[in-house]
């Protein structure tokens, strides 16, 4: 029985990387959600001993989607062998973490999630084994995982978000003007239940590229600037465009949720991981609680940060340090400031995270960059910061976020005793029973009125400081070819208007929660816009 057969290889073709490789790294499709309890008090994942990033050294499959391969037509393989046996012949490490796993009780193991895993062991020159990023498969075993997921209420619970796809220039009317010709000034809407986010980011009408992508696609950002048979499968170089269509040819049902559950979870190991690169090099870095000296954690490599997130104590049960630094930080890997686009200089698409909070921002972009990152504001002419959805860092010394609570207390709600959190990632809102009670006792309805009347005055002073800045902006647009007023004074009013349109944009507009994740710090930054504002009235004699 031939487990593998050998063909002629082209000059340059690395041996001893064929036999290194690991099916598992590229062949494996989802998280195994129920198996691990997504961080609650059942989770028992077996700590990870691998990187959790995709593994540079393994082969991977070609772009085409594989087709399936009847078990008959495969003459090569006897079928009733092990398939663990076949494939441990060139991936004997991947084998063991799956004999070390609760999915060592799947029945075939590797032929139960790689359709074409005969037919692979076969001919491995012609037959590449396939990748599944899709939730059917894991949904086999964890079909309430996937409906949970897939779950839209379509409601508004409170007034601000909701999961209902609307314009938020009906929140910020002013702020097509305010943006001065960035592209979110095209089209820019409300997030949908996560199941849409990577159609509704398909279809929206601004421009894209391909590093943003990294937040909707899972096969994306899993092969994101991995090299594979010569040619980069994903990655800065690959336009939007080509980069959609190689999700639709190769992942064609992932268009309908956009991230699996990979995302999160090592489907060999059943452990919790992370895969955005950008992120890891950045805890790498700074750490995982950059601004708390006494939580933050540098790890020395990605196992290790794997390890710490995989951590259990004497009761075989993920400690509460490893339940709270999972609960955010694989959220994080989409909730967070970052630069993703061709900056105003329109050289090179940056993939760049600072992992910093506001009060940090300007002066590290300054320094990395020179403010060239984003975009030339078309009012004032000069260089602007654009911020991505910066939940993570904006949570970071909140009041919950020194309780301990996570994103997964407030947005992933209770279920049974003994099964994971719900998978339906939603506002608190919805189901405050599921979610605030996990904390808090007393009537539930008040904590709900609180937080909205918290939203309520947030947003109240957000809406004072964008008609200020509004007013600013005209009067600059309006001086633009008055060449009678003082230059020094119109550059220091633009200066302070770009310093508080980005305080404003990115405490109330790309931060997603109406001030609530960080109420105290909602305050004073809006208060430090309100100022620039203030200060650019003064100049301009408003």
């Amino acid at each position: 029985m031939r487990a593998c057969r050998f063909w002629l290889f082209p000059t340059g073709f690395n041996m001893e990387h064929l036999v290194a490789r690991n099916l598992g790294a590229v062949i494996t499709t989802l998280l195994v959600f129920a198996a691990i309890g997504c961080g609650g008090d059942d989770a028992a994942a077996t700590p990870a001993t691998d990187s959790g990033a995709p593994d540079t050294t393994a082969d991977a499959p070609e772009d085409a989607v594989v087709p399936e391969t009847s078990v008959d037509a495969v003459a090569d393989v006897t079928v009733d062998t092990p398939a663990t046996q076949n494939c441990a012949t060139c991936h004997s490490a991947y084998i063991a973490k799956i004999e070390g796993s609760k999915h060592k009780a799947l029945t075939n193991k590797c032929l139960d999630c790689h359709k074409d895993a005969l037919a692979h062991q076969a001919d491995p020159s012609k037959v590449k084994a396939s990748l599944d990023f899709s939730l059917d498969l894991c949904a086999t075993c964890h079909a309430d995982q996937k409906t949970q997921y897939l779950f839209d209420d379509a409601t508004k619970p409170g007034d601000y978000g909701g999961s209902i796809k609307t314009s938020k220039y009906l929140d910020f009317p002013k702020y097509k003007h305010l943006m001065g010709g960035h592209g979110f000034t095209v089209e820019y809407n409300e997030e949908r239940a996560h199941a849409y986010m990577l159609k509704d980011h398909i279809e929206i009408a601004r421009k894209q590229n391909a590093v943003c992508l990294q937040c909707k696609s899972t096969p994306l950002t899993y092969f994101w600037g991995e090299t594979r048979r010569g040619e980069t499968v994903f990655g800065k170089e690959l336009a939007w465009d080509a980069s959609v269509a190689k999700i639709k040819a190769n992942w064609p049902s992932t268009i309908d949720h956009g991230t699996a559950c990979n995302h999160c979870h090592d489907p060999h190991t059943t452990s919790f991981r992370l895969i955005r690169k950008q992120m890891i090099n950045a805890i790498l870095e700074r750490g995982t609680d950059p601004y708390d000296a006494t939580r933050n954690y540098v790890p020395k490599s990605v196992a290790d940060l794997n390890a710490k997130l995989n951590e259990k104590g004497t009761d075989g049960k993920l400690t509460d340090n490893a339940k709270r630094l999972v609960g955010t930080l694989t959220c994080a890997q989409c909730h967070v400031e970052y630069t993703c686009g061709p900056g105003a200089d329109k050289t090179v698409l940056r993939d760049e995270w600072p992992w910093r909070k506001l009060r940090d921002l300007e002066a590290y972009y300054k320094v990395k960059y020179d403010t060239v990152q984003d975009w030339t504001h078309s009012g004032t002419g000069l260089k602007g910061i654009k911020a991505q959805h910066p939940e993570t860092e904006f949570f970071w010394e909140s009041k919950h976020y020194k309780a301990g609570a996570t994103c997964m207390s407030c947005h992933m709600g209770t279920t049974e005793a003994g099964k994971p959190r719900s998978h339906w990632f939603t506002s608190p809102f919805k189901n405050p029973e599921k979610t605030c009670a996990g904390c808090h006792t007393g009537s539930l309805s008040s904590f709900v009125t609180m937080a909205k009347t918290t939203q309520k005055t947030v947003m109240t002073k957000a809406t004072t400081v964008e008609n200020d800045l509004d007013a600013v902006l005209t009067k600059i647009e309006a001086l633009a070819t008055d060449e009678t007023f003082d230059k020094a004074k119109l550059l220091q009013a633009k200066e302070a208007f770009m310093k508080g349109l980005l305080w404003w944009e990115f405490t109330v507009v790309s931060e997603n929660s109406a001030g609530f994740h960080n109420p105290d710090e909602a305050t004073i930054n809006l208060d430090t816009a309100q100022g620039e504002a203030n200060k650019a009235k003064a100049l301009l004699g408003l």
